[in-house]
């Protein structure tokens, strides 16, 4: 029993540090419109990749030869990605130390020291984790998926030594995320690759931080707050989705499903039993 739950994590946690690298790339699939187009060295940028694997020391040259001033900030930070690893192959102190301070969003400091305050919760290390998490630096400035791991693990911490005020705040974080579900920032990497272009079907309904969500509103008691705040942004903006969810969940706490449900149902990629269509990719629960 014990050995199988320790091949079990090893895998888990296998799976979530491999997917780190194609997350990054997923991401830089993103194109981007008018003047930043123009700039765009993608197609560069994933030739040297490529090229790469073979060898290192010819992609690292061919990554010198670019200017990337002149680039978009998504191929900007591919190239800052990439000149890291060749510089750090191929030995090269002095390139290495050149692009210290440029930004990435896909930072691996970043993710480690999540992953590593992550670690110590599941170890009941609270003090430990929360060191973890006040070593991280501009935390707006990385990509969106840590972020979200970042405000999880701050979710479930608080829970732990329960401290409602900072768990809720954690929680909102991540349902606001919600509503842009359907954005290329989502989608670039949880789009179903079988059917492109289509918006995969998410069950917010059965979500770990929707159904806590809705429990903190109904020990809180501001659920009527939520829906009233929710409704006057509807108002101005019918269109808003993030709003409609926020709306849709306090009225779950209200006690009126059925109500919450109807809502919901506007939403054309929530998932219902009764609608078709895929789920999304590289999505699990966690922590």
């Amino acid at each position: 029993m014990s050995k199988n739950i320790s091949i079990s994590m090893f895998a888990f946690l296998f799976t979530l540090l491999s997917s780190s690298n194609l997350y990054a790339q997923d991401a830089d699939q993103k194109t981007e419109s008018g003047a930043e187009a123009r700039l765009s060295t993608k197609a560069s940028l994933d030739q040297i990749r490529k090229d790469a694997r073979n060898d290192f020391s010819a992609a690292g040259h061919a990554l010198r030869a670019m200017h990337p001033d002149e680039m978009n900030d998504v191929d900007r930070a591919t190239w800052v990605r990439l000149s890291r690893e060749a510089a750090v192959r191929m030995g090269d102190r002095d390139w290495l130390l050149a692009l210290k301070g440029k930004e990435d969003p896909f930072s691996q400091v970043v993710l480690y020291r999540v992953l590593l305050a992550g670690a110590h919760i599941n170890e009941g290390d609270f003090a430990a984790a929360r060191a973890e998490f006040s070593r991280i630096r501009n935390l707006e400035r990385a990509n969106t998926r840590d972020q979200r791991r970042y405000w999880a693990l701050q979710a479930r911490l608080n829970q732990l030594e329960g401290k409602e005020v900072n768990e809720r705040d954690a929680i909102e974080h991540i349902v606001n995320e919600l509503g842009k579900w359907t954005s290329e920032d989502c989608q670039s990497c949880h789009e179903d690759l079988k059917s492109p272009g289509k918006i995969p079907l998410l069950d917010v309904q059965n979500l770990w931080f929707t159904k806590r969500y809705v429990e903190l509103m109904q020990k809180q008691g501001d659920a009527e707050n939520v829906r009233q705040a929710a409704e006057k942004k509807l108002a101005a903006n019918p269109v808003d989705d993030n709003a409609r969810i926020h709306l849709a969940f306090a009225l779950v706490a209200l006690g009126k499903t059925e109500v919450a449900t109807a809502r919901l149902r506007e939403i054309s990629w929530v998932a219902f039993p009764d609608r078709t269509g895929s789920g999304p990719r590289m999505m699990f629960a966690w922590p």
